[in-house]
Order: structure tokens, then C-alpha cells, then sequence
């Protein structure tokens, strides 16, 4: 599991004195606030950058960071993901992160494995989807059908037989 998550992108520089536009990936999370250190990936090593100043616009957020203070500063930038460290997140009870979930292995209530998570689909309920090599589930994550979710191991659902496809 990588330790960085990604949170948004710069878009473009604005005006003249170095700011970039940030459109966060989620405009509703909480997971990007300002007091958040902000990482970008350069050489196959996350870089921390060093924010001056973030200012709420209504597409995300205009970012100025120390060093910047041209438009052709900020273009070195352009097009770049921007992601914090996993811990800077707070997840309330039975909220994931997709990216944790995708390839946990996935039990029954009887402990027999069933498959794999390979996508979580969104929505006003998210679903899993579990693939073996011969059965496909796509299981409403609630209470009813999501037994126990252990990052380091499995997630433990019920009810799979109703959500086989």
C-alpha cells in the first residue's frame, strides 16, 4: 500500500505572480484543507511543497507556493498531481478509501473465499464488485452485506448469494 493518496491537480497557473488553479478530484472531501502538507512525485520520490498561501475559488483553490512569483515559475507545475499522506486522513466509521480496498480478498461469513475486490463503483450506495475465477458479486456496501473490512488481510460480506451475477 503506497503511504500517498492523491487529492487533485494543478490545472494551470493564474495571473501573473505565481499562483497555480488546484482542482481537487473530490470538491466535497475533507481530506484536502489547508493546514494539509502537500506532496507532489517527482523522480519516483514524493516531494513536500511549500505552500505561502491557498485561497478558495469556485472551481478549487488557488495555490501560491514559496518560489513561485511568475507565470513561467508556476508552469513547471502544470498538469502535475498533487496528493497528501494517507495518515492526514480522518475516516469516520465505515468509510474507505477505494484504493485500500481494491484487491483485499473477500470471505463469506462461512470463511470461504469468494474472490477478490476488483472495483468499487459509487454512489449514493457504493457497491463492490468480487471477481473469482468463475463467480462475479456486485455487493451494496451496508451494514447488511459488509461484515467486517481488514486493510491488511480481507473484507468478510454476507448475503453474497442475492449479489451474484
Amino acid at each position: 500500500m503506497n503511504g500517498y493518496i492523491g487529492v487533485g491537480e494543478f490545472a494551470k497557473p493564474h495571473g501573473i505572480n505565481g499562483e497555480l488553479l488546484f482542482i481537487p478530484y473530490n470538491p466535497d472531501t475533507e481530506a484536502f484543507s489547508p493546514g494539509i502538507p502537500l506532496f507532489i512525485q517527482r523522480d519516483n520520490a514524493y516531494e513536500q511543497l511549500k505552500v505561502e498561501k491557498i485561497r478558495p475559488v469556485n472551481k478549487g483553490f488557488l495555490i501560491k507556493l514559496y518560489g513561485s512569483h511568475s507565470i513561467d515559475d508556476a508552469l513547471s507545475f502544470k498538469k502535475k498531481r498533487v496528493f497528501i499522506k494517507k495518515t492526514d486522513i480522518t475516516l469516520d466509521k465505515n468509510e474507505y478509501l477505494i484504493s485500500d480496498l481494491i484487491n483485499l480478498n473477500c470471505y463469506n461469513s462461512k470463511n470461504e473465499n469468494i474472490g477478490t475486490v476488483t472495483e468499487v463503483y459509487q454512489g449514493d450506495t457504493d457497491i463492490i464488485e468480487i471477481k473469482s475465477t468463475c463467480e462475479t458479486y456486485l455487493i451494496p456496501m451496508t451494514d447488511e452485506n459488509i461484515l467486517r473490512v481488514d486493510y491488511n488481510n480481507k473484507v468478510v460480506v454476507k448475503n453474497e448469494e442475492n449479489y451474484k451475477i
